[in-house]
């Protein structure tokens, strides 16, 4: 059998190379480094740019999620089929991710080395800046029960909640509650008094329609509850037997912000075409990123509507979405930054090559950012945004100040 690094490579290689337009010599899989190793280093100029004007008590990473495997109902739960080469596209998905987070191949130990390598990357960060943990919950049919079959990952809302309280100075958490559940509104409230600062949805891999009469009940209590949504927007990974990815079209967002929600469209709804649900006679799908902007361009939304640049940067985004995401000044406000650790660490679809020839980074930034990536995808993740500009435009430091879109 070949070992799951081995693997990787073979599954992994056809399909990422479309993506990934690397910086020369990156090569495919993460290297797994330590701030301790021979060569690790941080450029101190670049350090300096990038923390210049920022706060670091007032910084947020709003989008990182936690992973592993155990067998307690308490802990995170993996589909089988996601490690199994029986279903080579699931395990390359999962394996990707499994390398980016340096899980080693040991599933017994996955559980403590996402942890404890996530808290040695962000002790690199300075004092005072913070990092909100996501749940999620599974998959639920409509009949409101968990449809293991369907669901990909679990990962359970009092693990991440353990997680914050063991580390407060670093770490937030983030409760995931699908609305189908019998007990939806009552998991809301306890999750709510247990410290959650928001609620995560993935619509696409937990079966949720956004748009659904059923979830009406459930927006009012975020609304009166002051938790903010932060939902997926745009294309998924198909990965779901029969999942709709529909359900990631931002406009099925609308519903919420109606109930008077703050709603966080996680990744801008970057990837992907959708149906236009204002033209429900036209058959011609639109890209998902222009019904993201309608959001953000409706007055009725403002203040409550705000954008996650979470994986932003990786290959495969809509052409130009970049660029208007720097240049709309007017959206800055309504910003808000995210890394979706550990997307960061796949370094096979990560295209900063890609964003040189787009115009948004400079190449001698480029090679720095590339060895830091190699060591710590969050401080990565961070410094390459703080680098980015179009036409003399970069997002201000309120865009990195993401707490101010949490409840208290």
């Amino acid at each position: 059998m070949p070992s799951r690094r081995q693997a990787l490579a073979a599954l992994a290689l056809p399909a990422a190379l479309p993506l990934a337009g690397c910086w020369e010599k990156v090569g495919l899989l993460n290297p797994c480094a330590n701030a301790g190793d021979p060569g690790h280093r941080v450029d101190p100029r670049l350090a300096a740019r990038a923390w210049a004007g920022l706060d670091p008590s007032r910084v947020l990473d709003l989008h990182v999620h936690v992973a592993g495997e155990g067998s307690g109902p308490g802990e995170p739960w993996v589909n089988p089929a996601m490690t199994s080469l029986a279903n080579p596209f699931s395990y390359a998905h999962f394996a990707l991710m499994a390398n980016a987070a340096c899980l080693g191949d040991d599933p017994a130990n996955w559980s403590r080395r996402y942890v404890r390598r996530l808290e040695a990357l962000a002790d690199e960060f300075p004092s005072g800046a913070r990092f909100l943990l996501l749940a999620l919950d599974g998959y639920h049919g409509e009949d409101g029960r968990l449809d293991r079959h369907r669901t990909v990952f679990l990962v359970p809302d009092e693990y991440v909640a353990g997680i914050a309280r063991a580390a407060p100075e670093r770490f937030l958490w983030c409760a995931s509650v699908h609305p189908y559940r019998e007990d939806a509104i009552e998991r809301l409230r306890a999750a709510a008094s247990h410290g959650a600062r928001a609620v995560k949805w993935i619509p696409y891999f937990m079966g949720i329609d956004p748009a659904s009469p059923r979830c009406r009940a459930f927006y009012r209590e975020l609304a009166r509850l002051r938790l903010p949504l932060i939902s997926h927007g745009g294309w998924e990974h198909e990965l779901v037997d029969g999942g709709v990815q529909d359900y990631g079209n931002p406009l099925r967002l609308r519903s919420p912000l109606e109930e008077g929600v703050t709603v966080v469209v996680a990744h801008c709804g970057m990837q992907g075409d959708f149906p236009d649900l204002d033209s429900p006679g036209s058959r011609k799908a639109r890209p998902s990123f222009e019904y993201f902007a309608r959001l953000m361009d409706t007055p009725s939304h403002r203040g409550r509507i705000y954008g996650d640049l979470s994986a932003v940067v990786l290959g495969g985004r809509q052409p130009g979405a970049l660029a208007t995401l720097i240049s709309r000044f007017e959206w800055h406000p309504w910003l808000v930054n995210g890394s979706d650790y550990p997307g960061p660490g796949i370094v096979a679809v990560m295209g900063m090559k890609g964003l040189v020839d787009e115009g948004v980074l400079a190449a001698a930034d480029a090679e720095k950012l590339a060895h830091i990536q190699q060591h710590n995808p969050l401080l990565f993740d961070f410094y390459l945004k703080r680098c980015l500009a179009w036409k003399g435009e970069r997002w201000p430091a309120s865009v990195f100040e993401s707490a101010r879109v949490l409840r208290p």
